[in-house]
């Protein structure tokens, strides 16, 4: 193991910049969503918190942040990838885990090495979830809809039968929330919404299927019960992927819970690709 002077010292604002390089040369190696490393999203997870990093000759190789989630402390980290296997992801572990009470470790793009570090140290995986890709340049199938069903694009008057449609569709799903319309509509729109890509399925007068979308991002794709395995979520889909490469986009990702076996099957057959694994661990 080559030897190499570290500097630890505390994070502020000021090193944002030296933290989204870092978090840049992550991505490029580990995959993960191109979001997970811009500046915004930085710094919500290592500004607003206690944040310390590792500095050689004036370069940031190691950053880790803890901060409040409610009752529990929230923790996350980045090693470089020229500069691991020396240490520094032990060492970051042992900052942010010393925290008093519970912890929960968060990461992005978890590395095989990360995962038994992880469990080494006393923690359990709750939660999981793979993220794909797709190159919209790439033809999408003629998959059509089925011909007993319409579908109308996200609207005030439609915002009724979308949340039907995603209540319906994912009751049965582990861990389900049971939001409110008003609870999952403030999950779901933001300035990155859109409305024009996300449709929603009727078999008559009833809601039996929904996508809803963002930009580069499917968010979420249902059926209900009665309507699964009969192709209208793989046509939803393509229909969106095809608004969405009109309006523009060059690719689209999205992520599925690694406890969702059929949807993973679904996008993989639409040509997605599985690039990360996003977790939790506490």
């Amino acid at each position: 193991m080559v030897t190499i002077d570290l500097e630890w010292a505390a994070l502020s604002a000021t090193d944002l910049p030296a933290i989204t390089g870092l978090a840049g040369r992550c991505a490029a190696h580990d995959g993960g969503l191109p979001a997970t490393a811009s500046p915004s999203f930085l710094e919500r997870r290592y500004i607003t918190g206690i944040a310390v990093g590792a500095f050689t000759d004036g370069r940031l190789v190691a950053c880790g942040a803890v901060r409040q989630a409610g009752e529990t402390s929230a923790a996350t980290g980045l090693v470089d990838p020229d500069h691991r296997g020396r240490g520094l992801g032990s060492g970051l572990l042992d900052r942010l885990a010393a925290e008093p009470g519970k912890v929960r470790l968060e990461t992005e793009s978890l590395t095989p090495q990360a995962h038994e570090l992880f469990l080494a140290r006393g923690f359990r995986q709750t939660f999981a979830e793979d993220v794909f890709r797709r190159d919209l340049a790439r033809p999408l199938p003629d998959v059509p809809m089925p011909a007993q069903v319409t579908v109308e694009e996200w609207s005030p008057l439609t915002e009724g039968a979308f949340h039907q449609a995603y209540s319906a569709s994912f009751a049965d799903r582990p861990g389900f929330p049971g939001w409110t319309r008003e609870q999952w509509v403030d999950w779901l729109v933001d300035d990155g919404f859109l409305p024009g890509c996300s449709l929603v399925a009727f078999e008559g007068d009833v809601a039996v299927g929904f996508v809803t979308c963002a930009d580069e991002f499917l968010v979420q794709v249902g059926a209900v019960p009665g309507w699964r395995r009969r192709g209208l979520a793989r046509a939803l889909a393509v229909a969106a992927l095809g608004r969405m490469r009109e309006g523009g986009a060059g690719q689209v990702f999205l992520d599925v819970n690694v406890n969702n076996p059929a949807s993973a099957a679904l996008f993989g057959g639409l040509g997605f690709e599985k690039i990360a694994r996003r977790a939790r661990y506490e």
